[in-house]
């Protein structure tokens, strides 16, 4: 989903991790891939809302190497039969190994930069 006006649209899952372009006029939102028209969604009245088109479900579901990528079951498509327990999506932000932070006081970066905290 793509939050807009303390709403949720839904959006391709292939576009996950890539910019999308949003376009209002009105009370019509657009959502753009590029140069390529993805949906046009009513922006409702008030805040809160999940606003949906059906089809993004269904290409989520028939996308099958997302779905092996996942459950690692090739031959099963979503919704069908037992699968077991999804693995962990891994997030394009997310480094790929955890790190320690350590945690400094403020005046560490201000001797570091030269500067006199009182």
């Amino acid at each position: 989903t793509v939050r807009f006006a303390c709403n949720s649209y839904v959006v391709p899952h292939t576009l996950v991790g890539e910019k999308i372009v949003l376009r209002v006029k009105g009370t019509t939102l657009r959502v753009f891939d590029r140069d390529h028209l993805l949906v046009t969604y009513e922006i409702p009245e008030g805040t809160g809302h999940l606003i949906q088109d059906k089809k993004f479900y269904e290409a989520l579901r028939e996308d099958r190497e997302m779905n092996r990528r996942k459950y690692r079951h090739p031959g099963l498509k979503y919704g069908k039969g037992t699968k077991g327990k999804a693995r962990a999506t891994i997030s394009p932000e997310k480094p790929a190994y955890p790190m320690d932070v350590e945690a400094r006081p403020p005046k560490v970066y201000d001797r570091i930069a030269g500067l006199v905290r009182p």
